[in-house]
C-alpha cells in the first residue's frame, strides 16, 4: 500500500472485520528488480514534499500513517532511517490529502503471479 495503490476497498472491508493492515514497502522498492518509483519519482508528491520542507518518502509515508495503517519501509541509509522516523510531529492538509487521492492507482503485484491461478487469488487480485 502506498499513495500509488492506495487499496481503499481492501482498507475498508478490513477496518470493518477489525483487521489490522500493514504497509510493505510502501515507498515503491525503488532501484530493486522487482520495484519501481512510483511514488519517489510522483510529481505530485514532490510537489508537496518541497512546499512543506519534507521529502518524498516522508510524505508518502505520512500518507500511510494518516491512514491508520502500519508500515514497514527499509533502509540501510542512517540519513534516510531518520527522515523516515521524522513524520509524526507535523500532518497532510486536507488539500494535500485531496491531491494524493487522485493519484493514478497502480496495483503493485498480482497474487495470482506470485502464487498461481487460484480461483480465491484471482477473486483477491480483482476486487483490490
Amino acid at each position: 500500500m502506498s499513495p500509488a495503490w492506495q487499496v481503499k476497498k481492501l482498507r475498508e472491508f478490513c477496518k470493518a472485520k477489525g483487521i489490522h493492515v500493514t504497509a510493505y514497502s510502501p515507498l515503491g522498492a525503488s532501484g530493486t528488480s522487482w520495484g519501481d518509483d512510483r511514488v519517489l519519482g510522483s510529481q505530485v508528491l514532490q510537489q508537496i514534499a518541497k512546499a512543506k520542507g519534507k521529502t518524498t518518502a516522508q510524505i508518502s509515508l505520512r500518507w500511510v500513517y494518516e491512514q491508520g495503517v502500519s508500515m514497514v519501509a527499509k533502509s540501510y541509509n542512517k540519513e534516510r532511517m531518520r527522515q523516515n522516523l521524522d513524520i509524526f510531529d507535523w500532518s497532510l492538509t486536507e488539500e494535500e490529502l485531496q491531491k494524493m487521492s487522485r493519484l493514478s492507482q497502480i496495483k503493485g503485484f498480482v497474487f495470482a503471479s506470485l502464487l498461481g491461478q487460484h480461483d480465491l487469488l484471482l477473486q483477491i487480485d480483482s476486487g483490490l
